[in-house]
C-alpha cells in the first residue's frame, strides 16, 4: 500500500455509528457500536500484554480420586486477545463433572474464535493444564414488537460476558520423552513450560537461533490452548488423587508483547516474568513439601529438582529448628565452601539482577553461592524464631555477601 502525507489509512479503523437526530436506529447499528467498544478495550488491552493482574490462585480443596475439587480465588487476568478475564467470587471447581457446550454468539467479540480449538476434554489420571476462558450467554427476555417476533431467539434481555475453566490434557505433549516420576516430575513439567533447555542452546549459536516459539505452552497453543484461555495451573492427576498443583509453572504476571525478534532472549518481557516464576515455583515446591513436618536433612537437590532458579531460598535444619534441608546434603559438590553474610536490604537487588540469568542445573558441576541472611540469623541467635534461611544463588551472580573485617578472606572471594 502506498499513501500520501495526511491522507487517511481506513483499513483497521473503528466503525462507530454516526448518531444523529432523524436517524433510524437499528439493532444492527447497536451491536456494530458495542463491537467497536470491545475492539478497542481489546487493542487497549494487547497493548498492555498478557497474564494474571490479580489473585485467581489455585489450591488443592479435596485430593480424592472420585471427586478431585480444587479452589480458585477471585481475580482478573488479560488474555492475548486483549480481552479481560474476571472471577468475582471464590469458586471451587470439580475437576471431573462437565456440563455440556454451550452455543456461543457469534456477533460478539470475534476478533479471536470463541469456539474450542481441536483438542477434545478428557480426564482421568494424568497431567492436565487448568485454564480460565471467556464465555458468553444469554440471560432474561426483552419485551419485542414487530411481526409475530415476540419468541424470536434473538430477544434475550441481555448477553452476558462471563468466564469458565477448562482442563486440557498434557500427556499428549510429552508423549515422545521420557516422564519421570515421583518427585522429579512437578520439575521437569515446569521447566518444560518455562522453555529450558531451549533457552540455554540460544547462547550456542545467538545470530542464528531463533526463541520466537518455545516451551510447552506454545505447543499447546492452536492445538488445544486458544489464544482466548488463560493458563492458571499444571494439575497431576493419579490413581491416589490429586497429587500436585503447580501454578507458577505456568502462571505469568501481565506481560508485555514480545517485538524483540530473534532476541527473545535478550530484550522480552517474556523471559523476566518466567525468571520470576522459576523463583516462585521453587519456593511454592519446597513450602508444599512442608519441610516444617518432614525430615529433609538427607535429601539432595537432584532427588526433586532438575533445575533451582537462578536464586531461591531454603529453610535450614539447625540444632534450634530440625525440620528443614541441609547445605552441604542438599547442594552437594556444587555448593562453594564460602558462607557468606548478607544484608536483608541486598535481596530485592540480587533477586533483580538474577532475572537476567538463566536456571542452574542441579545434576552438573556448576558452583552455588550460599547466602545467610544478616537480620535472620541474629533472630535466630537471640532466639526471636527457629527457622534459619538459606538464600542460594547461581554463581555467574555478582558478589552481593556484605564485606566485613572479621569476616574478609581473599581465598573467599571476600574483600573489605
Amino acid at each position: 500500500m502506498s499513501v500520501k502525507l495526511q491522507q487517511p489509512i481506513t483499513h483497521g479503523g473503528l466503525q462507530n455509528t454516526n448518531f444523529f437526530n432523524g436517524r433510524l436506529i437499528t439493532g444492527a447499528d447497536m451491536t456494530r457500536e458495542q463491537a467497536a467498544r470491545r475492539e478497542a478495550v481489546s487493542r487497549l488491552g494487547e497493548s498492555i500484554g498478557e497474564g494474571i493482574t490479580e489473585g485467581l490462585r489455585v489450591e488443592i480443596v479435596s485430593h480424592d480420586e472420585k471427586n478431585p475439587l480444587v479452589a480458585v480465588t477471585a481475580g482478573r487476568a488479560v488474555n492475548r486477545c486483549g480481552q479481560v478475564l474476571g472471577l468475582y467470587e471464590d469458586t471451587k471447581v470439580n475437576l471431573i463433572e462437565r456440563i455440556g457446550a454451550v452455543e456461543q454468539e457469534s456477533t460478539v467479540f470475534t476478533r479471536c474464535p470463541m469456539s474450542a480449538t481441536t483438542g477434545t476434554y478428557a480426564a482421568g489420571f494424568g497431567l492436565y493444564l487448568l485454564v480460565l476462558s471467556p464465555i458468553f450467554t444469554r440471560q432474561g427476555s426483552a419485551p419485542t414488537g414487530g411481526l409475530k417476533n415476540s419468541f424470536a431467539a434473538c430477544s434475550s434481555d441481555v448477553i452476558l460476558e462471563a468466564v469458565q475453566f477448562r482442563l486440557l490434557p498434557v500427556d499428549p505433549f510429552l508423549s515422545n520423552e521420557t516422564v519421570p516420576d515421583s518427585h522429579l516430575l512437578r520439575n521437569y513439567v515446569a521447566y518444560k513450560c518455562f522453555g529450558t533447555p531451549h533457552t540455554q542452546d540460544f547462547y550456542q549459536n545467538p545470530l542464528g537461533y531463533s526463541l520466537k516459539s518455545y516451551g510447552l505452552l506454545d505447543e499447546m497453543r492452536g492445538k488445544t490452548l486458544s489464544e482466548n484461555d488463560v493458563p492458571l495451573a499444571v494439575v497431576s492427576w493419579t490413581a491416589a488423587g490429586l497429587d500436585f498443583i503447580d501454578m507458577w509453572a505456568v502462571r505469568r504476571r501481565l506481560t508485555k508483547k514480545d517485538d524483540s525478534g530473534d532476541w527473545t532472549q535478550l530484550f522480552s518481557d517474556r523471559r523476566l516474568s518466567e525468571t520470576e516464576a522459576m523463583i516462585q515455583q521453587f519456593a511454592e515446591q519446597i513450602a508444599d513439601e512442608q519441610p516444617e513436618k518432614n525430615d529433609f536433612q538427607d535429601i539432595e537437590a537432584v532427588d526433586y529438582f532438575y533445575y533451582l532458579p537462578p536464586v531461591g531460598m531454603l529453610p535450614l535444619a539447625t540444632s534450634a529448628s530440625p525440620a528443614g534441608f541441609n547445605l552441604e546434603g542438599f547442594f552437594g559438590k556444587n555448593r562453594l565452601e564460602d558462607l557468606a553474610m548478607i544484608d536483608g536490604e541486598q535481596l530485592q537487588p540480587l533477586l533483580r539482577e538474577a532475572l537476567t540469568h538463566e536456571p542452574i542445573e542441579a545434576d552438573s558441576f556448576e558452583k552455588i553461592r550460599v547466602y545467610i541472611i544478616k537480620e535472620n540469623f541474629l533472630a535466630a541467635q537471640d532466639g526471636h524464631i527457629k527457622q534459619v534461611t538459606a538464600v542460594f544463588a547461581k554463581r555467574s551472580l555478582p558478589f552481593y555477601g556484605t564485606a566485613r573485617f572479621e569476616l574478609a578472606g581473599w581465598d573467599s572471594s571476600r574483600f573489605v
